[in-house]
């Protein structure tokens, strides 16, 4: 049955070929059981001692093992498709956290294929110059060149394989799996027979060098634990993804971690650390009760690993070019044949795959295997993180199948991955941060796509328990915000008051615009129908304008008789508006300020700030001098504290903001100069104080300092709401001819002292 929202989900649903074995528990073992088992597994006893060494391999099984948890939680709570990991992040946190961990995850399962390729090119050259890690000469042609040649040759081999189809990949990957258990059985049997006691003793402790401490040899070791997203990728080629994923990916971490605590024992008590410390390889090969087979495991582990990531990469890609993530990448969602393969980016992990052989060149297994550690730790990391915000978020319809799961365990796996990267390397933890965060903030914005991600339902949670948690605050002038609420009959012709009004909020309250709209003569549906074609045509509004604001409308029978109703509604608990701002109208709409006049009625018994605004053209404003005329300390608190927050904003940067008072004497000059002064210094304010000495009208005065500026702000009396029209008509004369002008109201609670 086809589903909204995932391309091509009923071709997905008929080529899905592949059940828990043979899609996800082989997959993952052959990853696992690579090329650290074979190369680096005596290297890390050798240098760490068997204990540290047991503690590694508990440390990093300890990590996958959580993010399997965290990985099974969203699997069976969404339908997985094609792109894995990728697909289920994106489904979790949105497409921009979903294509940057996707993009990591590609990245990291195409060096992946160098990283294999170089172990299997380090092992055969291993065979053939035994005790010595790394090529030897042959021929006279540097040993360097050589490696690199041959691991050149096999990733091009692996990549024909995989051309092919993952069908023929799949099906060898059973015998490889047969030649890699008969190795593991090889080895044990070798080393229950050389086991010796003391030398397990020797290498209970042995010590660190400095070139080899802890956290380097467990960045060596942990791809050894990366496997675990092999089936996962497989995600759109397995028959049943949300049974196979969690029940494969576990079984095969169990069934690795037995392997892995026998073989450290063996290791351990085979031969002393300077042995492993030289060619861990080669005393795992002397180990082994048949040599050879140890040599058929390492050469099929490491291909098959390989393979395994040459397979999951680019069905990463191609997820998330069958989603149009973003315009580059649609080209590589485009399939080939019935079973879709991803030709296009099988050919982009090739080229990267070559890359890394050519940059890292030979004996790079362990400068590759700490990048390697380093992304598949974000990932992993990420991983966890979507889990916790799944769980956490409280969504309803988060309801896993696979129930051990809970948000503390995922919380802690993710912090689990930040402290390893950390402690393998700082600079490089925080380079790896950076790439992945410089991916998540190119996406953020870019990236297309509605998933009905978690986000939203996390933010909600959050946001739920704030709002809660505010209404038992008690509020004090020293946090005062303003919660400001632009009421306006049309928000099209009013836009200037909407952005006069985003200067004074300056992102540190809450704007909210309100269209109050009356239309006497419709039906409640029609009116319903009217309010939902408004808000989105308000919110497209706000949006071009780049003003952050919540945006509503209401449709009323009579907007001037109902706005009390509409007030004493509107609010989120204690998110209630403490400023309301409207607009003045001019003298030649005198209906509308009729209407104007009774709002501000209703709005005075409600103790609001009021602010009213008299429009000019904006665009004619040079944002860069502020008036504010001083107008008591009541109303001149929150008169300087718009002043100041209209300065920050990035329309008005670097703002000079001018505080002007009228005295009449001269005794009251220098009185008013120095307390204005000494109030703006204790406000901590930068703001030229200026007193003028006249006993000519005050509005004469106004016009004559503040004509030139870019804004003016004016105090405004309780009184002055209940005869508006008288107020404002008093005051014509001087409006035309001021720049745009606000004329404040303070109701008291914003005190520039506090």
């Amino acid at each position: 049955m086809p589903g909204v929202g995932f391309p091509g989900m009923t071709e997905q649903r008929a080529q899905a070929r592949f059940g828990t074995f043979g899609g996800v528990f082989t997959p993952c073992v052959l990853t696992i059981l690579g090329v650290i088992m074979f190369m680096r597994s005596g290297y890390v006893v050798g240098h760490t001692g068997f204990w540290r060494a047991i503690m590694i391999l508990l440390m990093a099984k300890a990590i996958t093992t959580l993010t399997t948890m965290s990985l099974s939680a969203i699997a069976t709570n969404t339908e997985v498709r094609t792109g894995g990991v990728y697909f289920m992040i994106s489904r979790t946190l949105g497409p921009d956290f979903g294509g940057a961990i996707g993009l990591t995850l590609f990245v990291s399962q195409a060096v992946s294929i160098a990283f294999y390729v170089i172990g299997f090119s380090e092992a055969l050259f291993g065979v053939l110059a035994p005790g010595v890690i790394g090529p030897a000469e042959i021929s006279g042609v540097a040993p360097m060149m050589v490696e690199q040649w041959v691991s050149s040759a096999m990733i091009l081999l692996l990549f024909f394989v995989t051309f092919k189809g993952a069908d023929v990949a799949m099906r060898a990957q059973y015998a490889i799996l047969g030649v890699l258990l008969a190795s593991v059985v090889a080895f044990t049997i070798g080393g229950i027979i050389a086991f010796k006691g003391s030398n397990f003793d020797s290498n209970m402790g042995t010590g660190v060098g400095e070139s080899h401490g802890f956290w380097i040899v467990f960045a060596v070791f942990f791809p050894a634990a990366t496997g675990i997203t092999a089936g996962a990728n497989m995600s759109g080629d397995l028959k049943n993804p949300a049974e196979s994923i969690p029940k494969g990916t576990l079984y095969a971490i169990g069934f690795t971690a037995a392997v892995y605590v026998l073989q450290l024992i063996l290791l351990a008590g085979y031969t002393d650390s300077a042995s492993l410390q030289k060619d861990p390889f080669g005393a795992l090969k002397n180990m082994s009760v048949f040599g050879p087979l140890v040599i058929a495991g390492v050469f099929a582990a490491t291909l098959s690993s390989a393979l395994g990531s040459f397979l999951g990469a680019p069905r990463i890609l191609q997820a998330m070019g069958k989603d149009r993530l973003l315009r580059p990448l649609i080209y590589f969602g485009k399939g080939h044949g019935a079973a879709d393969e991803p030709r296009r980016a099988t050919v982009l992990s090739l080229l990267i795959a070559l890359a890394v052989v050519w940059i890292f060149g030979a004996g790079g297994l362990n400068a590759v295997a700490g990048v390697i550690s380093m992304f598949f730790l974000i990932a992993y990391g990420m991983i966890n993180l979507s889990a916790f915000v799944e769980g956490r978020g409280g969504n309803p319809s988060f309801r896993p199948r696979f129930k051990l799961f809970g948000w503390p365990a995922a919380l802690v796996g993710s912090i689990g991955c930040a402290i390893a990267m950390f402690k393998i390397d700082e600079t490089y933890a925080l380079a790896s941060m950076a790439i992945a965060a410089a991916i998540y903030f190119g996406l953020r914005g870019r990236a297309t796509g509605d998933f009905g991600d978690a986000k939203r339902g996390y933010v909600f949670s959050r946001t739920r328990d704030n709002l809660l948690t505010l209404e038992e605050m008690t509020a004090n002038p020293k946090n005062w915000r303003p919660v400001l609420a632009v009421i306006t009959e049309d928000a099209e012709r009013d836009r200037q008051l909407i952005t006069c009004a985003s200067w004074i909020e300056s992102g540190r309250g809450l704007l909210s615009v309100l269209e109050v709209v009356s239309e006497p003569e419709m039906t409640p549906q029609e009116r319903h129908d009217m309010r939902h074609r408004r808000v989105l045509n308000l919110k497209e509004q706000l949006a071009s304008k780049k003003i952050v604001a919540f945006a509503d409308s209401v449709v009323v029978e009579d907007a001037a008789a109902q706005l009390d109703a509409i007030l004493q509604a509107y609010s989120i608990g204690s998110l209630r508006p403490n400023t309301l701002m409207i607009s003045a109208p001019p003298p030649a709409q005198p209906e509308r300020r009729q209407r104007v006049g009774k709002m501000l009625e209703a709005v005075a018994g409600f103790g609001l700030n009021v602010v009213l605004y008299k429009g000019a053209r904006l665009d004619d404003v040079g944002k860069r001098h502020i008036d504010v005329w001083w107008h008591g300390h009541r109303n001149g608190s929150l008169l300087a504290l718009f002043a100041y927050l209209a300065s920050i904003h990035s329309d008005w940067d670097k703002a000079q903001i001018r505080m002007l008072r009228i005295v009449k004497t001269g005794e009251e000059h220098l009185e008013a100069e120095q307390s204005l002064k000494q109030m703006m210094e204790a406000a901590r304010l930068a703001v030229d104080v200026e007193v003028v000495l006249s006993q000519r009208p005050v509005s004469e005065l106004i016009l004559e300092r503040s004509s030139q500026a870019d804004l003016v702000m004016l105090g405004l009396r309780h009184q002055d709401l209940f005869a508006f029209n008288e107020f404002v008509e008093s005051r014509d004369a001087l409006l035309t001819k001021l720049p745009p002008t606000l004329f404040v109201l303070s109701n008291g609670e914003a005190d520039l002292l506090a």
